[in-house]
C-alpha cells in the first residue's frame, strides 16, 4: 500500500472546526472529530485556556501526589462530582488511563469483572492487568449477562463494566436493564460514558441520565464533548481515595496540564448553560443520518452522532478514504482488528460545528464515491 493510500495518522494543518486544512492548504469537511459540541474551538473555552497558560505555564511537570495538583484540578474534580451526582472525582491524563488505572487497582482475588464483548480496549486492558477473574458476555446480551451473574454468586465482588455509548457502532448499552440486574444480583456497575457525557440526557449528563440510572463508578473523558484532553472517574469518596493511592496510572503519571483543565472548566460551564449546542448536534445528526438513508446506505437506525457506514473489504475502505479526502471529506475508516475481518466501515462522527451545506456536500461526495466502488 502506498503512503498516499495509508489512511491512518494523516496530518492536518489547522484547527478542526466544520472544516480543517490538509498540509497543502486544501479544506476538508471534518467527519472524524469527537469534538461533539465544538468546544475545542469555542471562543470562551479558548480564552479560558489562554488565561490559564499565562497563570500556570504549560505543565506542572509532576505527579498528582507531589507537585502536580493545582487548585484548578481540585476545582474541576469537585464541580464534576457535584454535577454528575457523586461524592468525589479523580482526574487522569487521558481517557485511556481513566479506565486502565482504576480497573487494574480495583481487581484482585475474589473479584470478577464482567464486561461486554465490544467494550473499549482500555477496559479490557485494565481488567487483564488487575488479576481479577474476567467474564465476557456477547454484545448487549442480557440473558447471557444474567447467566454469568447467577454463576458467579460465590465471588466477593462483581463489577459489571460497560460502555454507555459504543465507539465503533454508536449504539447504547441497555443501562436500565443492566442496572436492574445489578440490583437483583448484588453486583456493582461501572459505565464508560466517554461518548455519552455532553451528548445524551436532558441536561447533558450522559447515557446514565438518559436511562435514569446512577452507576457505582462513572468514567468520562475530556477529549470529546469537553473539547480538551484527559479523563476522569466519579465514585464514592472511599473508592476515589483508594484509587489515588493504588492506581499506578495516577501515582506514577504526570498530572493533566493545567491549561487543559482551565479550558475544561469553561467547557463544563458551556455544557451546563448552553443547551443550544446539544440541540444543534442532534439536528445535524438527524440530518446526516437521514441523508445517508435517502441515498440507500445500509446504516443502523441508531440515535447517536457516531454513524458507521459499512464497506466490507479492508483494502477497498482504505482506498475510498484516500479518495474521499482528495474530494474534500475527511472520514476515518475502522478496519480489522478494530472490527471483525471483512466488516470494515467508515466511522463518521457528527458535530455541532457542521453547517447544513457541509452535511449536504459530504453526503453527495460519499454517495458518489460509494457508487463508483460498487458498494451502493
Amino acid at each position: 500500500m502506498s503512503n498516499g493510500e495509508y489512511p491512518y495518522g494523516q496530518p492536518l494543518a489547522s484547527a478542526q472546526r466544520n472544516t480543517a486544512l490538509l498540509p497543502g492548504g486544501e479544506p476538508v469537511i471534518m467527519l472524524t472529530s469527537n469534538n461533539y459540541l465544538g468546544l475545542s474551538v469555542d471562543a470562551d473555552v479558548v480564552a479560558a485556556a489562554q488565561r490559564t497558560v499565562q497563570d500556570y505555564g504549560l505543565s506542572t511537570c509532576g505527579a498528582r501526589l507531589h507537585n502536580g495538583t493545582t487548585v484548578l484540578h481540585r476545582e474541576f474534580e469537585q464541580q464534576l462530582a457535584q454535577w454528575l451526582g457523586f461524592e468525589d472525582c479523580v482526574l487522569f491524563s487521558s481517557g485511556f488511563l481513566a479506565n486502565v488505572a482504576p480497573l487494574s487497582a480495583l481487581g484482585g482475588p475474589g473479584v470478577v469483572f464482567i464486561t461486554d464483548q465490544l467494550d473499549h480496549q482500555s477496559i479490557t486492558d485494565g481488567c487483564q492487568q488487575s488479576g481479577a477473574d474476567l467474564r465476557i458476555f456477547p454484545h448487549n446480551d442480557m440473558l447471557k449477562l444474567e447467566y454469568i451473574l447467577r454463576r458467579t454468586q460465590d465471588h466477593a465482588c462483581r463489577l459489571i463494566v460497560v460502555d454507555g455509548v459504543y465507539s465503533m457502532d454508536g449504539d447504547l448499552a441497555p443501562l436500565h436493564e443492566i442496572d436492574e440486574l445489578c440490583r437483583r444480583y448484588d453486583a456493582l456497575l461501572m459505565v464508560d460514558d466517554a461518548h455519552g457525557i455532553g451528548v445524551f440526557g436532558d441536561t447533558g449528563r450522559g447515557s446514565c441520565e438518559h436511562f435514569g440510572i446512577q452507576p457505582d463508578i462513572l468514567m468520562g473523558t475530556l477529549s470529546k464533548s469537553f473539547g480538551s484532553s484527559g479523563g476522569f472517574i466519579t465514585a464514592s469518596q472511599e473508592v476515589c481515595d483508594y484509587i489515588r493511592h493504588a492506581a499506578h496510572g495516577y501515582i506514577f503519571n504526570a498530572s493533566p496540564p493545567p491549561v487543559l483543565i482551565g479550558g475544561a472548566l469553561a467547557a463544563l460551564d458551556a455544557i451546563r448553560t448552553r443547551p443550544e449546542l446539544r440541540r444543534r448536534l442532534w439536528a445535524n445528526t438527524i440530518a446526516f443520518r437521514q441523508g445517508l438513508l435517502d441515498e440507500r446506505f445500509a446504516i443502523e437506525s441508531g440515535s447517536s452522532p457516531i454513524v458507521p457506514i459499512p464497506v466490507g473489504d479492508d483494502a477497498l475502505a482504505m482506498q475510498m478514504t484516500h479518495d474521499l479526502r482528495a474530494r474534500g471529506v475527511f472520514l476515518s475508516v475502522a478496519a480489522f482488528p478494530a472490527v471483525p475481518q471483512g466488516a470494515s466501515r467508515f466511522r463518521a462522527t457528527v458535530t455541532a460545528l457542521l453547517e447544513e451545506s457541509d452535511i449536504e456536500r459530504a453526503i453527495t461526495v460519499i454517495s458518489a464515491t460509494a457508487r463508483e466502488k460498487g458498494i451502493l
